[in-house]
């Protein structure tokens, strides 16, 4: 592998390790941001596509858009000793929506060394409009979906 393509792969990590952050740091403004069945938690959060910087909206192919908003889920499971890892999802279904629509998501697999992680769009189509995100998750090596359901508010910026 050359060192340019080295120097680009080690950036877009960097930066979808950047996106992971962020995204935490928005969820834990928002309040309730994860749900715990058995042993596996889900972890969510949901923003507005302009909240990423564009090296990080290249990364990870998400257009920057005042409409656009994504969402993050990623999947811990914990282990005998207390520790957690990361564990990747068997099947995500659902569905957003608002006084007028309901649209299903599609999600993308995102995988780091240390992180796998869900990312879906969706479009937003007024200032200080509500979306109701509703998801069935559920986890490699279980057959329990994890119901996750929250609403945001979403502002055009």
């Amino acid at each position: 592998m050359s060192l340019d393509k080295r120097t680009f792969n080690f950036r877009k990590w960097a930066l979808i390790g950047l996106l992971a952050t962020s995204i935490s740091c928005v969820a834990l403004a928002e309040g309730e941001t994860s749900v715990k069945k058995g042993r596996y938690e889900v972890l969510y959060s949901v923003f507005n596509t302009t909240f990423l910087e564009p090296e990080t909206a290249k990364a990870i192919n998400v257009k920057r858009a005042k409409n656009l908003a994504l969402i993050n889920i990623s999947l811990r499971e914990y282990l005998a000793d207390g520790s957690s890892i990361p564990v990747g999802a068997k099947k995500i279904n659902a569905t957003w929506f608002n006084l007028l629509h309901k649209n299903k998501m599609v999600f993308r697999e995102v995988k780091e060394p240390d992180a796998i992680y869900y990312l879906a769009k969706f479009k937003i189509s007024n200032d200080n409009e509500k979306i109701i995100i509703e998801a069935y998750v559920t986890p490699e090596g279980s057959s329990d979906e994890i119901k996750v359901k929250f609403q945001h508010h979403f502002y055009l910026n």
